[in-house]
């Protein structure tokens, strides 16, 4: 069966460089996001980034049924770094 990339996704300062940044290969993707900037403007650039992975062929459906994903254990998402602000 084939390994499972790791994903990690951090809240990043990217200097107002773009609203997120990444760093994919076969063994772990990287997500960067910046939510000091608006969040269409996050959303739109989540859009593309997936979007150009989904068009270039670097991510596919391929041996990725669900059957196949079931059976690897998954991580509960951290809480947006906000969340603590009350």
């Amino acid at each position: 069966m084939t390994e499972v990339p790791r994903v990690r996704v951090r809240a990043v300062d990217l200097a107002g460089e773009a609203a997120v940044a990444s760093y994919d290969s076969a063994h772990r993707y990287e997500l960067g996001i910046d939510f000091s900037r608006p969040p269409d403007e996050i959303a739109d650039a989540l859009t593309d980034l997936f979007q150009e992975a989904v068009d270039t062929g670097r991510w596919s459906r391929s041996g990725t049924g669900a059957h196949e994903i079931a059976h690897h254990a998954s991580e509960e998402a951290a809480p947006h770094p906000r969340d603590d602000l009350s």
